[in-house]
């Protein structure tokens, strides 16, 4: 028995979850293969299809077209008789699922399967004027367009929705949608231009957004399981990851692409802001500003000439550093507090201050490591901010007053996390073997890492992943999400490549050639 969620999905997700399934070993051509087996079957018992039967089937070069060449295979394997009409060049077919389909269907198939091109729209009055002679004509299938839609639609695709709209009025012929009505915008249920008026659509994992059943597009929707295992929710993939990765304008300027203000430092440490900092600019953004204390100022400078440092007189910092670090949270995208900070009463009241700025500024924000020792008395402020926070299973006790259970007991310890989530309604990122987020309502899991991270420095990485994802406009659940599955990635990729004695340092220097590896490997 199929187990459905009635929770709606929105396109982006659905690709979250495709690309995490591919992460955890199944291959999107087996996820392809399950769509048009369990639409074929659907669509054979419903509507009572035979070897009698006749179905035309309208393909796109994308993976609903995709979609269409597999349901074509399986309902020709039943003795229906299918005419597949591509919509547009073969040559366009553009992912490597639907590349392979069209090979089997076009070259093998090409018995038991007719099959028509469609270059431009003057091509289709012939398709027209064939599926109108061809008499008992049962079922028209559109895949055409899938959920990526946007914009006024080109042609012949254009031309081709008017005629499965035609057929649908004038032949009373159904017509049944894979996963969603092409031209629909599967989010808002907009259709800017025109749609596909669809008796049924069989959509796959779960009902899309902007769909309603007795809407004028769509009479009725069903959901179809793809394969699509549990884990591919709970735990973090690649998937989360590709969505975050924001890519630059080509008139970007200076600033465009994250300014971040890092805020740590204190007498006794100076590699810990300056590992956050460093992590952000290796990462790509382009303004890092680190503010500290006089006495680490140079220290800090010295790590690299990237490197842009402003400093406040003495050890610690405390009240007189406001004034200028407030100027620099209205100049930042997004602001970490905590590495190497220290934990003065001084420092303390310097915190409350800029966190009740940060309350009223928006602006997103990271606490981590000693921010959240000095925070613990202050924890109103941080409610419904956008604000992640960093915390191992001490630092979460000195927070919360409660131990988590070992990192395995998913069940136990995440129930306990999301718990206090809702509560501060704040996100937590509880790092460990497995790093637990949670934004109160959602928990995820990171499995990405090795324990030859657990040296000093990798937590301050952490931190600057995490503030380098909030600069590049992503929501706080997605970029703790996105840090925590890179950061542990990069450990795993140093430890290949190094061996097992890799320091911060290695991490950092590592970042982009990690993050082209994750692009580029084959899951």
């Amino acid at each position: 028995m199929e187990h459905i969620s009635s929770e709606k999905i929105s396109s982006e997700e659905m690709a979250i979850l495709d690309n995490n399934s591919e992460w955890l070993g199944i291959p999107k051509s087996h996820l392809m293969e399950c769509a048009g087996y369990s639409f074929a079957i659907e669509i054979i018992k419903r509507y009572n299809l035979d070897d009698n039967s006749k179905v035309s089937i309208f393909c796109g070069t994308g993976n609903n077209g995709g979609d269409g060449f597999v349901v074509a295979r399986h309902l020709s394997s039943f003795g229906i008789k299918v005419l597949v009409i591509l919509i547009g060049l073969p040559d366009k077919i553009r992912t490597q699922e639907a590349k392979l389909n069209w090979e089997i269907i076009s070259k093998h198939l090409n018995h038991s399967i007719q099959i028509k091109i469609i270059r431009d729209s003057s091509e289709l009055t012939e398709i027209d004027t064939q599926i109108k002679d061809a008499k008992g004509l049962n079922l028209i299938i559109d895949g055409l367009l899938g959920t990526g839609i946007i914009g006024k639609i080109r042609e012949p695709i254009s031309s081709a929705i008017e005629m499965i709209n035609a057929l649908r009025e004038e032949d009373n012929i159904k017509i049944v949608s894979i996963d969603v009505p092409s031209g629909l915008d599967p989010n808002s249920g907009k259709v800017l231009d025109k749609a596909v008026k669809s008796d049924l659509v069989i959509t796959f994992h779960r009902i899309k957004r902007g769909m309603k059943r007795n809407s004028k597009f769509i009479n009725e929707i069903i959901v179809k399981s793809i394969g699509i295992p549990l884990e591919a929710s709970l735990f973090i993939g690649r998937g989360d990851l590709i969505s975050n990765l924001k890519v630059r304008k080509v008139d970007t300027h200076k600033g465009q692409y994250g300014r971040i203000l890092v805020v740590g430092g204190s007498k006794n440490y100076s590699g810990a802001p300056a590992y956050s900092s460093l992590t952000g600019i290796n990462f790509g953004i382009d303004l890092v500003i680190t503010y500290t204390p006089e006495v680490v100022g140079d220290a800090i400078r010295n790590y690299s000439p990237n490197m842009i440092v402003r400093t406040n007189p003495g050890d610690w910092l405390n009240i007189n550093a406001f004034d200028e670090i407030s100027h620099l949270i209205d100049w930042s995208n997004s602001i970490l507090i905590g590495p190497g900070l220290g934990e003065k009463k001084e420092t303390e009241e310097l915190l409350v201050k800029i966190l009740e700025k940060l309350k009223n500024s928006k602006k997103s924000f990271v606490l981590d490591a000693d921010a959240l020792k000095l925070v613990k008395n202050h924890l109103n402020i941080l409610e419904g901010q956008p604000v992640i926070l960093t915390p191992h299973d001490g630092e979460f006790k000195i927070i919360s007053g409660v131990e988590l259970p070992p990192y395995n007991k998913i069940k136990e310890r995440g129930d306990i996390i999301t718990n206090l989530a809702k509560k501060l309604d704040v996100i937590l990122l509880v790092k460990g073997p497995f790093d637990y987020i949670s934004n109160g309502k959602v928990m995820k899991i990171n499995r990405t890492g090795c324990p030859e991270m657990s040296i000093g420095g990798t937590g301050d990485v952490l931190a600057g992943l995490c503030a380098s994802f909030l600069a590049i406009e992503n929501k706080p659940f997605q970029s703790a999400c996105s840090a925590a599955f890179l950061n542990g990635y990069i450990g795993e990729y140093c430890r290949n490549k190094i061996g097992t004695r890799f320091t911060a340092v290695d991490m950092i220097s590592n970042i982009n050639e990690t993050i082209l590896n994750l692009l580029n490997k084959e899951c």
